[in-house]
């Protein structure tokens, strides 16, 4: 087993991994950054594979051309090796990331570690979201923008918060029909005024061109309306669309069937906390955004001496939060090298703060707006599957919770919900807040399940590769 060495190592090629990795990088640090994805820029920086030479960046929107000039940026700098395709599966040893690439395992070992490991999706099931042609909104767009792949012809959107407005808009462009857009909360909270709008002038022209678009293709957006269920022969025909009062509970006398060859769902998102748990780093419960993020202090160190941490796995904050935290994260490491004195850190320090504190501020609004009402959740009827690698149902999750006080550890080896594949990814924030019911106390109560090695599967034949001695 080959062990490479390097000044920093990054997991995450998104927009926080990507940024640490110039500012480290230009600073005089070797610098390694690996991701799991065949080409860099994660979710929101998202490039085509390589066989597509032509691309029509008005479907990709301007991410795409932004996303393509930071990754030049990175790939030009001698400093930085850049490794997708490359999945850090486990730590043993401190300091010691265990990775795997084309079927081949491999160590990496740094002097400073960057954790950007971004986010996924916030899933709230309901009854035939199992069925093909009911997916994620960034699955959606993650088709679109990697593949040119539609999800469907005719769209049916439904979550809450603004994710859905620029994925509508991308595959308006590329061809698809959008139905209804259907926001969770009410539009006097979705229009709310947020706080010294005149420093985010840029997210309002933003969105400007978003309602433009879809009011050019007359696109209706209902507020205060979800899907609460999914219905088809073989893949999804129709949904069943209810009206929500002010806490998101469905009514159940206010109901329609909307005709739809794919539904895509959005609920917001949850940070990707196995890496920094397996480091040890301490994590806090963000209750604005209902989740839990990797605690740090305002230059990006963990409570784990040598590991920053950047991007949505501090808190559900956007690119441009992601951007200034990286840059944060790498220059600092790069700092605690020796390759930059106090007052050429301070220096260069000062623009990615401030832009941090202003497109923090905007964050922060939104979380606490469209965090997912309590309601919500009374779209998981008790034959609903809720663990798709097991498959588990709600009811039997909140049997198991009511008869073992909501302890997650019993609940998971009772029903081995959080045992499939994707190993609670999906399932664990849902089984987690159907224990808390069942318990009658908050979902941070019910804490989580203890992260473990192997973080995603590894083939065998890797795995038996043996060490080279010292």
């Amino acid at each position: 087993m080959n062990v490479i060495e390097t000044d920093v190592a990054i997991v995450g090629a998104g927009p926080a991994g990507l940024s640490a990795a110039l500012e480290a990088a230009q600073a005089g640090a070797r610098v390694i950054v690996v991701d799991e994805y065949s080409k860099p820029g994660g979710q929101y920086f998202r490039q085509p594979q390589a066989r597509f030479g032509k691309v029509n960046e008005t479907v990709l929107g301007k991410s795409f051309a932004a996303g393509r000039k930071l990754i030049a940026e990175v790939t030009k700098e001698a400093n930085v090796s850049l490794q997708t395709g490359t999945l850090v599966w486990g730590l043993f040893d401190e300091g010691v990331l265990e990775i795997e690439h084309e079927n081949r395992c491999e160590r990496l070992v740094s002097k400073r570690l960057i954790v950007a490991t971004g986010a996924y999706e916030r899933p709230i099931p309901f009854p035939g979201w199992t069925l093909p042609g009911v997916m994620t909104a960034g699955a959606a767009q993650t088709l679109l923008k990697a593949q040119f792949v539609l999800p469907g012809r005719q769209i049916l959107m439904s979550g809450t918060g603004p994710f859905q407005l620029p994925v509508s808009t991308q595959l308006l462009k590329a061809g698809a029909q959008i139905i209804e857009i259907l926001e969770a909360a009410p539009a006097g909270d979705f229009f709310r005024r947020f706080p010294r709008p005149w420093r985010h002038l840029d997210k309002l022209h933003e969105a400007q061109g978003y309602f433009a678009t879809l009011l050019s293709r007359r696109v209706p957006i209902r507020f205060g309306q979800a899907v609460v269920e999914a219905r088809g022969d073989g893949r999804v025909e129709e949904a069943v669309v209810a009206r929500l009062d002010a806490d998101g509970h469905p009514l159940p006398e206010q109901r329609r069937t909307v005709a739809a060859d794919a539904v895509l769902v959005n609920y917001g998102f949850i940070p990707s906390l196995q890496i920094p748990r397996l480091l040890g780093c301490d994590t806090r419960w963000d209750e604005a955004g209902a989740c839990w993020v990797v605690s740090c202090d305002q230059d990006q160190r963990s409570s784990v001496p040598a590991v920053f941490v950047a991007g949505e796995i501090t808190g559900i904050a956007g690119h441009r939060v992601a951007v200034a935290e990286g840059r944060i994260a790498g220059l600092n490491a790069a700092a605690d090298l020796g390759l930059l004195d106090a007052s050429a850190l301070a220096e260069r320090l000062r623009q990615p703060r401030r832009e941090r504190a202003r497109h923090q501020s905007f964050a922060d609004h939104l979380k606490a707006t469209f965090a997912p009402r309590e309601g919500l959740y009374d779209l998981v009827t008790p034959d609903t599957v809720v663990c798709r690698c097991e498959e588990v149902t709600a009811a039997s999750v909140q049997a198991l919770a009511a008869e073992w006080n909501g302890s997650l550890r019993a609940i998971k080896q009772c029903s081995r919900a959080g045992m499939g594949q994707c190993q609670g990814r999906i399932c664990e924030a849902i089984v987690v807040r159907l224990a808390a019911r069942a318990a009658r106390c908050a979902p941070r109560s019910i804490g989580r399940d203890t992260a473990r090695n192997q973080v995603k599967p590894v083939p065998l034949a890797a795995l038996a590769e043996p060490v080279a001695e010292p």
